[in-house]
């Protein structure tokens, strides 16, 4: 290579860096707190001998003043401290700044686990007098961001709350 070549080179490598870290790596500091993520609503969607499926719907609220460019969600779901059910989603979401958005995922349980915890509940409830006490869940994961010109990351979230069994007997 001859000496303008070399420095024609050397100066493409310099600013397609500096283009790199002024536009690729934006997305990085923007988001200054995680997204809250809450359980919006549970369905089953398939039962299979060994597994089942169900559909949640996580709401996730966007605390940061700029727009969440969601590429996909992971997520685990606990009930009673134990885990229960798995899944991945793959939508393209963006969720406004300060704003919120029903996101879909699909978990899968394992039947077999399922029955262990339903038997494990239903002995514990029937050693109590009075309403049956609620379910407590847990769900955590990561929210994967990033869409075109902008660096991928993750957020992490985790969030519990209550199902109540009011009236069941």
């Amino acid at each position: 290579m001859n000496l303008p070549a070399r420095q024609l080179f050397i100066m493409s490598l310099v600013l397609s860096f500096c283009m790199t870290l002024m536009f690729g790596c934006a997305g990085t500091g923007k988001y200054k707190k995680s997204p809250r993520v809450t359980l919006a609503d549970i369905q089953i969607h398939e039962i299979k001998t060994l597994e089942t499926a169900f559909q949640i719907e996580l709401r996730i609220l966007n605390p940061n003043e700029t727009p969440l460019d969601v590429s996909g969600i992971e997520s685990d779901l606990k009930i009673d401290g134990k885990d229960f059910a798995s899944g991945v989603g793959g939508d393209h979401h963006v969720i406004p700044a300060y704003g919120s958005a029903i996101v879909p995922v699909t978990v899968y349980a394992s039947v077999l686990d399922m029955v262990s915890n339903v038997v494990s509940f239903v002995q514990d409830s029937g050693s109590q007098t009075g309403p049956i006490k609620p379910l407590r869940y847990e769900i955590s994961g990561h929210v994967r961001l990033g869409g075109k010109n902008v660096m991928k990351r993750t957020l992490p979230f985790q969030t519990k709350g209550e199902l109540s069994l009011g009236g069941i007997r």
